[in-house]
Order: structure tokens, then sequence, then C-alpha cells
């Protein structure tokens, strides 16, 4: 049977999954559309670079023709002019492939490059010229595009050579007839002023600029998100360790009369290094752990959760040489197998009702506070006594130490966050305020030591955040 909550994560992993998709989708569309953006782009200049080239072409073509008319009809020659007058009548002002002249039967009387298969039909030329239409194409060839016009020449006297039907569409030009060419003209195109293309080029900045813009949002766009979901992925796992690392603190401290207690676990971040545990021993006693791991996160936290799964597992409470050997199997488990810059700090004790004996054994943690209530006032003890911190000294020796404790006294138990919280000047909280703090706690219940302790840190540290885990047990004998 599913447990509670795994049908909600169940469908938010659905729900994510989903939304991968659908982002995924988006993010490839609008690739598509960014290259579309970017290729129409082009091509819209090209298409438009290659009507402003052509018109460039053609008119000076158009200009030679012109100038070639004139020069046939100063000339005054009855026929077509011969080859040599139409050759070199007027100098082109452009290079070309080649230029045609024709007569209308077809008949070449001059010809300047190599022509290739005729471009135009003859029937092609007539409508064309009948209807004062241009007669042009953009044609590929090995050196290039080239573009070729069919112009209609007219110059002095009628040309022996055409026939009834070429007579019968030829215009009546005026008061004297008048011979008919055809001139073809072939030339690279390119563009000839360079100054009109300044607009279409704005363009294709602009639109490039804007295609080129939208995929690399895009591309960061995807490149986030990839990142996205995997800070989402770990920001999961941080919180399922953080969940297994409050099911590993003591769900509840109000049932170890006569001891009663009151507790604030505060990590600076999702998990902290620091712990502590309550417990009641299987002889009737009363167990108190608290530790601190070296560090902050998951690293420290994973270490948290060896250390305490070591403190439950094993009877430490069964006698003093119990305890202090497996402190002492704890610190070389701890310098085998942890990192080197990886240590904790324990202190843990056993309260025994019956004796009215605390046994304990502090190995390098922050030394707490035993609040003794005297006739002449309050009387505050650090318990030492133990040995040093686990996981650095392999070598290391624990000896557990005994306390008789009187109904009423109190005890504080935290870790070096608490102490070492600084304010906006750097001076640190420090063991000497909270010894102040709690010499005038008298016989306050725990829980209201407790939030006098908070209230103070916190007005200390300014309202800023905390930069180490927080972690502080109060507990009253009764």
């Amino acid at each position: 049977m599913d447990q509670p909550g795994e049908g909600s994560s169940a469908g938010a992993r659905s729900r994510a999954t989903r939304a991968r998709r659908w982002l995924g989708a988006w993010l490839v569309l609008a690739v598509v559309l960014a290259l579309l953006l970017l290729a129409n782009a082009v091509r819209d200049y090209l298409f438009v670079w290659k009507i402003l080239a052509s018109q460039q072409v053609r008119h000076q073509m158009a200009q030679y023709v012109a100038s070639l008319e004139q020069t046939l009809r100063r000339s005054g020659l009855p026929a077509p002019a011969p080859a040599e007058v139409i050759s070199e009548a007027v100098e082109l002002p452009l290079a070309t492939a080649w230029v045609e002249v024709r007569r209308p039967d077809g008949a070449v009387v001059s010809r300047r490059g190599a022509a290739t298969a005729p471009t135009f039909t003859r029937e092609d030329e007539w409508e064309h010229f009948r209807s004062h239409e241009p007669l042009f194409r953009v044609l590929a060839s090995p050196a290039g595009e080239l573009v070729v016009q069919a112009f209609p020449v007219y110059g002095g006297g009628r040309p022996p050579a055409l026939t009834v039907a070429a007579a019968a569409t030829e215009p009546a030009p005026g008061p004297g007839p008048r011979s008919f060419l055809v001139v073809e003209i072939a030339a690279p195109l390119a563009i000839r002023d360079a100054s009109v293309l300044w607009p279409i080029r704005r363009n294709l900045l602009i639109n490039s600029s804007a295609a080129l813009a939208l995929l690399a949002t895009v591309v960061v766009a995807g490149l986030v998100f990839r990142s996205y979901e995997r800070g989402r992925r770990l920001e999961a796992q941080l919180e399922i360790a953080r969940e297994v690392q409050a099911e590993l603190l003591p769900a509840r401290t109000d049932g170890l009369d006569p001891v009663r207690l009151a507790t604030v676990y505060r990590p600076a971040g999702q998990v902290g290094g620091d712990f502590y545990d309550a417990f009641r021993t299987a002889d009737g006693r009363v167990a108190l752990v608290i530790g601190d791991v070296s560090g902050k996160g998951v690293p420290a936290a994973l270490l948290m959760g060896v250390i305490h799964g070591a403190v439950r597992s094993v009877p430490w409470w069964e006698s003093a040489t119990r305890h202090e050997q497996e402190t002492v199997q704890l610190n070389r488990l701890l310098c085998r197998d942890a990192s080197a810059s990886r240590y904790a700090s324990m202190f843990s004790c056993c309260y025994d009702p019956v004796g009215r004996q605390l046994l304990y054994l502090n190995a390098g943690h922050c030394p707490p506070l035993l609040v003794g209530l005297e006739p002449g006032g309050a009387v505050v003890d650090a318990l030492d006594a133990g040995g040093p911190v686990l996981g650095l000294l392999e070598d290391a020796r624990y000896s557990q130490a005994r306390r008789g404790v009187s109904a009423g006294e109190l005890l504080v138990l935290f870790s070096d966050g608490l102490v070492e919280t600084t304010n906006a000047g750097g001076q640190e909280y420090g063991a000497g305020r909270l010894r102040g703090l709690l010499e005038s706690a008298g016989s306050a219940d725990p829980a209201a030591v407790r939030d006098a302790i908070m209230a103070s840190v916190t007005a200390f540290r300014g309202g800023g955040p905390a930069a180490d885990d927080v972690t502080l047990v109060v507990a009253r004998f009764g």
C-alpha cells in the first residue's frame, strides 16, 4: 500500500514532467522560428539585392543603346550600319559578356564576345517590342549570373531585308522609313552604386540581430532551464535529507519525567551538522546527547546521521567502562572512514533519578552549563570532563565523569553556533553572556529559559541570518 504523500509526490513528478515537455516544445519552436526569421532576412536581402543590381545593369545597358541609336541616326546610312560602325560607335559603360546586333530576320550584324545559345525567340522579341515592354532575363553561367536584355534600335533608311510580316509589325515612326535592329547585351549581375544598398542592409542588420537575439535567448533559456532542473532536483534531495534529519531528532520530549525538557534546533541551511537526542534507557534512566559536526550542509548532515545511529545502536549506559569504550570505538570509526577535514564534538550524559547522579562524557563539545540553586544564589558549573573531539586522534582516550544533581537544578546543552553568534561589530555572544542570563533564571520553566536565551541571542545578532547551526537543550531535573 502506498505511504501517505506518495500519491502527491507522483502527481508532482508527473506535473513536472509535463511542464518540462511543454517547455522543451516551446524552446524547439522558438529555435525554429529564430532560424526561419534569420533565413527569411537573408533571403529578402538577396532578393532585393538581385532586383537592384539588375535594375542598375539594365539602366546602363539602356543608356548605351540610346547612345547607339542616336549615333546610327546621325550617320544617315540608308541601311543598317556596318559591323565596324555599330561595334565602335559607342563605348559600353560596363563590362559585358557579349553584345550582339541582329537584323529582324535574325542575321547577326555585329557581335562582341562569345554569345551562348539564343536567349530569346523572335516571337518574344516582336511581342515585347510591339507592346514596348522590356525583354530581359537573369541567367546562370560558370562565371556567375548574367543580365541579358534585348533592345530595339531604329536608324535611318528602311532595311532591304525586312519581310512583309515584319514590315506589317514595324511601327510608322514619322515622315520617313527607318531601319530596325535588335541589340542584345549580356553583363554580369553586380551592384554599380553601393549607396542604394544601405536601406536593405539596415533591414538585414535589424532582422538578423532580432533573429540571433531570439536564438541566443532560447539557448540561454535552455541552459538556464537545465541548471534550474538540476537545482530543483538538488533542492528536492535536500528536502528529503531535511525530512530524514528531522525524523532522527526526538519527536517528543515530554515523557521523560522527572526531567523536563525544552529544545531548539535551527540549521543554518536546509540541513545541518548539529544533532541532539533525548530518550529513556532500558533501566529507566534519562539519556541526553548533543553533538556538532564540523562544517555545514549535506556532508555534515551525513556524518551526523552516522553518529546518531551509533549512539542509539549500542548500550552506552550499562557502565562507565562501556560508555568510554563505545566513545573510543566511535572515534576510531570516524578517524578511519570520515574525511580528514571532518570531525565532531559530542556531549553524552545519563541521569539516574534514583541516585540523583549525572554520568557524562564530553568529547570536545562546548561544555554544558549546570545551574545549581544555592542559598547564596545560582552557581553555574561547566561540564568539560571527557576527552578530545571525535575523528582527529585515533588513539584518543575518554573518561566518564560523575556529578550529583539536586532537584530543581538546570542543565543547558548548546552548540557553538549559539555562543559564537556575532553582531554587526564582529563581537561574539560568548559563554559569559549565557552564564549571566542563567544566573538569573531561578526556577523558571525550561521553555521560558529556552525562549529567553533565544531572544537574547537574536537581539544580540541584530536580526541578520545565522552563520552556523544553533542547537539548544534546556533540562530541569525534578
